[in-house]
């Protein structure tokens, strides 16, 4: 049994083919990031997450899982991986990270530069998310919650 703690989290944004760039489509997430020991989170840093994705022409609704490496004291990065299935039926990864920067702390914890994977590990598109401070911080704050984890 231990203390740990979730919160919630949405991101939207755009995301283009490699082999298509000019064809952008609109990619959105809803994540529930959680921690379920507090003394393992200050030793690893890692966040499970679950939830799902919306990528035009790619994945409708579908559920994700992986991670957010929350390296940003030591290394200035969050760092997020998951894994999705398409409408196709095939597997995708998203990987991608919030790089901190001192001119720039919230723009810079706020975008999400990202790849997108297809089965075979090749990256087949790109993607820019954000997350809407100005309209999500009062919703991202009040989905904090510490609970007991058995």
């Amino acid at each position: 049994m231990g203390l740990g703690f979730a919160f919630r989290q949405t991101m939207s944004g755009s995301y283009w083919r490699l082999d298509a760039p000019a064809d952008e489509g609109a990619v959105a997430f809803a994540i529930e990031a959680t921690a379920c020991d507090v003394r393992e989170f200050t030793r690893s840093k890692i966040l499970r997450i679950t939830g799902t994705i919306d990528a035009e022409r790619l994945a409708s609704a579908q559920c994700l899982d992986g991670t957010i490496a929350f390296r940003l004291f030591d290394e200035r990065r969050v760092a997020y991986h998951f894994s999705f299935c398409g409408d196709d039926g095939r597997r995708y990864d998203l990987s991608g990270q919030e790089e901190w920067r001192k001119l720039s702390p919230i723009a810079s914890l706020t975008l999400l530069p990202a790849s997108i994977y297809d089965d075979r590990g090749e990256e087949i598109a790109r993607a820019t998310l954000r997350f809407d401070a100005r309209s999500d911080w009062a919703k991202w704050m009040r989905s904090f919650r510490l609970r007991w984890f058995w």
